[in-house]
């Protein structure tokens, strides 16, 4: 009876002991950083693959060249429509048997642990002369926590484990900044132009900052206050392109952080003012 009572208190006393927080670097990977665009060395089927980093890519995907160049099996049964920038777009999966980050191998968040990725067209397949194979996305990236130092251009990928509060191992000091979840495993921010609040998603693969039809209706802009702000052309994921108009805005904050008058101009719809802040840590 002793025994059993001493058992059953171990239980109950081990249930309120919270487990311990543990942080551990997996892997760091360099980073090439070129107009605007944050680029990282992906091995597919024990081949280098430049990707774009990007974190606000629900799916991973390779361009048709890389296909091509990689020799990629397609899936005979599964393909995947994208919606981007520049349109949808549908075209069967490619199946690489191997993907793998500075020597961690990845594989998707799924039941199954595949390795599938999305074939789509890219509007710039080329960067400072060299090609572009493709985007990482969050479907690879999720199951890590990201520290991302652009300064330094090094991306770390970490295990965390029962973590709250201020845990970050960085010797320097840092804001931590609430975020949301509002599809799947993005993160968005709350940012203020101009002292209105708007909803920011965390995407490390736009080189141009855009704020959306819903964010110009919060700032007061219309077709009206818009029609002399200079225009461009912008191309994303899909096959056509896109007219946005530029904006200059006065102030940007992110948390304690602000980017005044020095803030490249917005794009409407939808400012690269990225390396203007410290690195963040996503989850």
């Amino acid at each position: 009876m002793r025994c059993l009572l001493f058992v059953l208190l171990m239980l109950i006393a081990s249930r309120g002991v919270p487990a311990a927080c543990v942080v551990t670097a997996r892997t760091e990977v360099p980073l090439e950083v070129t107009g605007g665009t944050i680029f990282v060395e992906v091995m597919i089927n024990g081949r280098p693959a430049r990707m774009v980093l990007d974190t606000g890519a629900q799916r991973s995907v390779v361009t048709r060249a890389a296909v091509a160049r990689l020799d990629l099996a397609l899936d005979e049964w599964v393909a995947t429509t994208m919606r981007g920038v520049g349109g949808l777009e549908r075209n069967r999966n490619a199946l690489p048997r191997s993907l793998a980050l500075g020597g961690i191998a990845l594989v998707r968040r799924t039941l199954t642990h595949d390795t599938s990725l999305t074939v789509a067209t890219l509007p710039n397949d080329t960067r400072a002369g060299r090609a572009i194979d493709g985007l990482l996305g969050r479907d690879f990236l999720a199951p890590f926590d990201l520290s991302l130092e652009l300064p330094a251009r090094t991306l770390t990928l970490y295990s965390v484990e029962a973590c709250q509060g201020a845990f970050l191992p960085w010797p320097q000091p840092y804001s931590a900044l609430p975020v949301q979840n509002p599809m799947d495993t993005a993160l968005s921010v709350q940012v203020e132009i101009d002292g209105i609040p708007l909803r920011a998603l965390l995407d490390t693969g736009a080189s141009t900052t855009l704020i959306a039809a819903p964010g110009m209706a919060r700032l007061g802009l219309t077709a009206e206050t818009m029609a002399q702000a200079p225009s461009r052309a912008m191309a994303g994921l899909g096959p056509r392109t896109i007219a946005t108009q530029s904006r200059q805005f006065r102030t940007m904050r992110i948390g304690g952080e602000v980017c005044k008058t020095a803030c490249k101009p917005f794009q409407i719809p939808g400012v690269n003012s990225a390396q203007k802040f410290p690195p963040w840590s996503m989850r």
